[in-house]
């Protein structure tokens, strides 16, 4: 391939081979500097985006896990748990007789 365009340039161009190499090695650093040069604002937009959608995923997870906090505080609720145990369960409050106290020494 590289044959092929020092065919072209000297025969259009007109440019000894050793010009010719000259030019195409600056070509080719002055474009590795300027890919040098933008590379880093690339990838500082890409680390942007990317840094948002974390964001938002956070955001997300802590509204969930508030509901889920609030949920299991009113599923473990006391009053709740009495109700359930009365109306599902069917279990009422000990009366006098049925209390055994135990000491522990």
């Amino acid at each position: 391939m590289l044959k092929r365009i020092r065919k072209v340039a000297k025969a259009r161009l007109h440019v000894p081979p050793r010009e010719f190499r000259m030019i195409l090695l600056a070509s080719v650093l002055l474009m590795i500097g300027a890919m040098a040069f933008v590379w880093p604002n690339v990838r500082m937009v890409k680390l942007g985006y990317e840094y948002q959608v974390l964001v938002k995923q956070q955001r997300d997870l802590l509204r969930e896990n508030n509901l889920l906090l609030l949920e299991k505080s009113s599923l473990e609720s006391l009053d709740r748990v009495h109700a359930l145990a009365k109306e599902k369960l069917g279990l009422k409050a000990p009366e006098n007789g049925q209390i055994v106290t135990v000491f522990l020494k």
